[in-house]
């Protein structure tokens, strides 16, 4: 019988609970609105810091490509979607827009596959794994914000690849709206994304570690709601519409975009090595020891590796960007194309990794007593 962690543990408790309407207490219901009045009180302040905290981190995403370096500081001029002829570069070639739209066909295949992932491929388990039905509704959640985040990416990638195609008429024509409205859906789906990504990772926290079996739980924190998550991908999207991640090189655009996504890689990384991989293995008497985990030990144990890497890939683009443009003589379209590789592995690892995870979510957990292993 396949459980979620805890849930034979609770239902079997003996402790009494107790019931406002049968006790015949008349105040019983005046003492349960005051715990409600300093819980809502609570959420408020810890909304209104995440406010504060994301205002911080746009800050800090507009601050760390110009003092990075002296090549960040002569390439991230911001132009607030005025450009010029000086200081403008934006690549028409078939090597940038080309590798845009094979990066988009991968990412659209990337939000397929999580949002189908309603069964484990993994046989590498326990036969008693092997014997638990799949519930698509466990891992509802998680396909769908997985799905979101790797169709964000395809969208820019596609308004991308569409703008180097077809804005080719210099100056003039980066100065239109109809370029601004679509550089804006380029680089604000970026800016965005780092919403679906935080998303992503406070969901794992929530099943894995907040309500996870603690004997898999290597150390805690705190969870993110989804509302919080909302604010952070919206508010980093409305800067990017208002003009603020705008620079005379439209493709630094991307890159400060990018930078936004640092919170949300941070949690997605410290969420998977807060969690113990290896705690579940069958004991030689055939028991399966009270530490196992129905999600994690469904889980290959390089997924960890995966996710970390994935996520943290993307960051060395920021700081050799500025060196490709102002220290080589390779032309853009060829830059172009390296940074994309550079994406299509790490967007690949991250799909790759989240798509297991949106796997073994339609699995419930083990109960953490001991079970004879059929």
């Amino acid at each position: 019988m396949c459980l979620h962690s805890y849930q034979q543990d609770q239902a079997s408790d003996g402790s009494p609970q107790g019931d406002s309407k049968s006790d015949g207490n008349p105040f019983t219901s005046s003492h349960h609105s005051i715990p409600q009045v300093k819980d809502s009180s609570s959420s408020l302040i810890r909304i209104l810091l995440w406010c504060l905290f994301t205002y911080l981190s746009k800050e800090f995403c507009l601050f760390l490509p110009v003092y990075q370096s002296e090549a960040g500081a002569k390439t991230f001029i911001p132009a607030f979607y005025e450009y010029d002829d000086e200081n403008t570069h934006f690549d028409n070639s078939i090597l940038t827009y080309g590798t845009d739209y094979i990066l988009g066909f991968m990412m659209l295949y990337a939000s397929y596959r999580c949002y189908t992932a309603t069964s484990s491929s993994n046989l590498d388990v326990s036969q008693q794994l092997k014997d638990c039905a799949p519930d698509p509704s466990l891992s509802k959640p998680l396909r769908i914000k997985s799905t979101c985040l790797f169709l964000s990416y395809a969208i820019s990638v596609f308004a991308g690849g569409y703008a180097h195609q077809n804005f080719t008429g210099g100056i003039d024509d980066l100065n239109t709206t109809q370029f601004r409205i679509l550089w804006t859906i380029c680089v604000g789906s970026v800016a965005g994304a780092g919403g679906f990504m935080g998303a992503c990772a406070a969901e794992i926290y929530k099943r894995l570690n907040r309500d996870g079996n603690p004997a898999r739980v290597r150390f805690s924190f705190f969870y993110t709601p989804d509302i919080m998550w909302i604010i952070y991908g919206g508010f980093m999207t409305l800067i990017c519409a208002q003009g603020s991640i705008s620079y005379k090189r439209p493709a630094c655009d991307i890159f400060v975009a990018g930078t936004s996504q640092f919170v949300p890689t941070v949690l997605a990384v410290v969420t998977a090595v807060s969690l113990k991989w290896d705690g579940g293995k069958s004991s030689s008497e055939g028991f399966l020891q009270s530490s196992s985990d129905g999600v994690l030990d469904r889980m290959r144990p390089n997924t960890l590796y995966i996710l970390c890497f994935g996520f943290i890939f993307n960051a060395p683009l920021l700081y050799t960007y500025p060196l490709y443009v102002q220290y080589t003589s390779l032309s853009l379209g060829v830059v172009n194309t390296i940074l994309h590789i550079n994406l299509a592995i790490a967007w690949s690892m991250e799909a790759l990794s989240l798509y297991r995870f949106c796997e073994a979510f339609n699995y419930a957990g083990y109960d953490t007593q001991q079970k004879k292993i059929a």
